[in-house]
């Protein structure tokens, strides 16, 4: 049965008010919809190998050539100290020592292309999967809240924490919810500030007190009686918020070791990534965890060691922080015996390359969608090896080298994401607001038609 979400519940001001002491988590307020109808295109053949997703960006687009698809010219920097890992896989070791002993458990992709080359666009596209629509961007969810919603139905009471995590997004970089439930928004937080759900032990008193008058209030309210659609939803995702801040497990998750900092590197990024690791330990219903590293738009001097960010410092933290996350996870055992990597799918890239050869007149780097790569480790991918081959310059892809005769697009690294995950990428939200089908993947990019596949040479 179709049920049509275009009968949307309006926010009156008084209800605002009356109903906006529930946020007391921090979240934006949420758009309230109707129970979805979804359903499939075609059924596909789900990896399913993955009980949780953890999704580094590079924002602004890392050099990967200066990176992960190494080439060397009369441009490279002494301190690459460049070696040959292992057969065909080449990195700057000088960049990457500690990733550089991690490459068993990572498959490096030299043949990403994006379809934009705008921050704005690009960004976008990687967070949604989806070509920027105007008229459409309020309703289109992230994969993080797509992801939250499929994995609702497979919540345990005891779960406490949100499916869909994102960390150190900040200027309105995050794409949330969309038309999605409630339980898709992100939980946001930023690790270079405090983070604004623990209460301090000498308030945890008076927020108590709060949180029972604002019950007395909801009750008064509704005359003890049974409310709307719209102002139970607000009340679910209150006590949702309570149940999150109140758990004595929240404030010992929080709180980050000195050692544990150090050993990721002392950064947002690294606090990220301890984070990252506890919330999947705890095993307490987080699903996708999406990490901000910002900073990688280098166009002008780059390789200035003087520099508060440069070329070095986003390396140093980027090697710190995954090789320990990897490291991390695959030492940590779960109930079934499995380790946290091996049911964990990591995904590594920014939003789109970086021009090859010779630095600009600027001596740093410029846009460049027509290369680039990604790193994928857990999950049954298969590490230690490179695949994809780009030209001596790094400035575009000659070889593929997967299971497609093409270059991997955004579509692509979604729908394997979706299959690792056990979900059918192939569906489809019929009733929108827009009235038009939101696809979880969708076959039209930005410019062209595609062919979606399943990145399965990771695998094999």
């Amino acid at each position: 049965m179709s049920i049509d979400l275009t009968n949307t519940p309006i926010l009156s001001r008084r209800l605002f008010l009356r109903r906006g002491l529930a946020s007391v988590s921090g979240f934006y307020l949420l758009p309230m919809v109707q129970p979805l109808n979804v359903q499939a295109e075609e059924k596909v053949k789900l990896r399913g190998e993955a009980d949780s997703c953890i999704f580094i960006f590079l924002v602004g687009g890392a050099s990967h050539l200066d990176t992960f698809d190494i080439k060397e010219g009369r441009w490279t920097p002494p301190k690459y100290d460049i070696r040959t890992i292992k057969p065909g896989l080449v990195l700057p070791y000088g960049l990457f020592p500690r990733l550089s002993d991690q490459v068993d458990r990572i498959a490096f992709v030299r043949c990403i292309e994006a379809w934009e080359s705008a921050h704005n666009r690009a960004q976008y596209y990687l967070q949604a999967g989806h070509p920027p629509s105007p008229a459409r961007q309020k309703e289109i969810p992230s994969i993080g809240a797509v992801i939250a919603y499929e994995f609702h139905h497979k919540r345990k009471p005891a779960d406490f924490l949100p499916p869909f995590v994102a960390m150190n997004y900040g200027g309105g970089l995050l794409i949330r919810e969309g038309c999605l439930p409630d339980y898709a928004v992100p939980l946001a937080l930023d690790l270079k500030g405090d983070v604004p759900l623990i209460i301090p032990d000498d308030e945890k008193t008076a927020f108590q007190r709060r949180w029972g008058s604002l019950q007395e209030i909801e009750k008064a309210a509704t005359g003890g009686g049974s409310s709307g659609q719209l102002s139970r939803q607000y009340e679910s995702f209150a006590q949702s918020a309570f149940r999150l801040m109140s758990s004595p497990r929240l404030s010992e998750m929080l709180k980050l070791q000195e050692d544990d900092r150090k050993r990721y590197g002392s950064s947002a990024l690294g606090d990220a990534c301890i984070l990252a690791h506890r919330m999947l330990e705890a095993d307490a219903g987080t699903r996708y965890i999406s990490i901000a590293h910002n900073n990688w738009d280098l166009h002008t001097n780059m390789f200035d060691a003087n520099a508060k960010v440069n070329h070095y410092t986003l390396c140093s933290e980027l090697d710190n922080a995954v090789s320990s996350l990897v490291a991390d996870l695959a030492k940590t055992k779960r109930a079934d015996g499995k380790t946290l990597l091996e049911k964990t799918f990591i995904v590594v890239m920014g939003e789109f390359g970086r021009t090859g050869g010779d630095l600009t007149v600027n001596k740093g780097r410029d846009h460049n969608r027509m290369a680039g790569t990604a790193l994928f480790a857990g999950a049954g991918v298969k590490g230690g090896r490179a695949f994809g081959v780009t030209d001596e310059q790094g400035n575009k892809i000659i070889k593929p080298e997967w299971n497609e005769p093409r270059s991997i697009y955004t579509e692509d690294v979604v729908a394997t994401m979706y299959s690792q995950l056990g979900i059918d990428w192939t569906k489809k939200i019929t009733n929108t607001p827009s009235g038009r089908a939101f696809e979880y993947v969708e076959g039209i990019s930005a410019t062209n038609f595609i062919n979606i596949s399943e990145i399965s040479t990771l695998f094999g």
